[in-house]
């Protein structure tokens, strides 16, 4: 029965009719226009999408950045922290030979055995160097004297030094030099 209506709807129905033209027309017009907004919206969201990878890739890698510099500066913390540790230790090894010797040890080769440890006498920086001893001193001389002190730098360009009143400190090289030259003249 259905396909007696469409037989008849088709022989009624020219195939010019400017009705038929139109709605025709209109649906293809339509389905085109559809498809020019949904590409344009995808297009915008795929846009946004690529934006916000971006954005995240770009956040990851300064915070990566940050993150590695943290870590460098927390381990030269830890060299400073283990260097200024070994510089404390041979301070209460020099303290223990004074009241036993009553006097400071003569040279480096004598207060590294009263120590009994090479390893307490080596900056543990990977450039650092072997700890310099200024014997000749005593206790009634200038807290301020330099008595143990490390002849270049290792800690962003310092150099640790330990005083004769027990003070560590950083110095700048050009500290460190005037400090040892003032030290050298007063056990002259």
């Amino acid at each position: 029965m259905i396909d007696i209506a469409k037989k008849i709807l088709r022989r009624h129905t020219p195939r010019n009719d400017p009705r038929m033209l139109l709605s025709g027309a209109a649906e293809c017009r339509d389905s085109h226009g559809g498809t020019i907004v949904n590409i344009v919206t995808a297009l915008i969201v795929l846009a946004l999408l690529g934006l916000g990878i971006w954005w995240v890739i770009k956040s990851l890698g300064q915070a990566g950045q940050q993150y590695s510099e943290a870590l460098v500066d927390a381990k030269y913390s830890a060299i400073t922290i283990k260097c200024q540790t070994n510089l404390r230790a041979i301070w209460q090894n020099l303290q223990m030979y004074v009241v036993s010797n009553e006097r400071f040890p003569p040279s480096q080769a004598a207060l590294e055995e009263w120590s009994g440890s090479s390893q307490l006498f080596q900056c543990p920086a990977p450039d650092g160097q072997k700890y310099v001893y200024l014997p000749g001193q005593n206790e009634d001389m200038s807290p301020e004297n330099i008595l143990v002190f490390e002849p270049k730098p290792a800690h962003n360009g310092k150099c640790s030094v330990l005083r004769l009143g027990g003070q560590i400190e950083l110095l700048t090289p050009e500290e460190l030099k005037k400090a040892v030259d003032v030290t050298v003249a007063k056990l002259r």
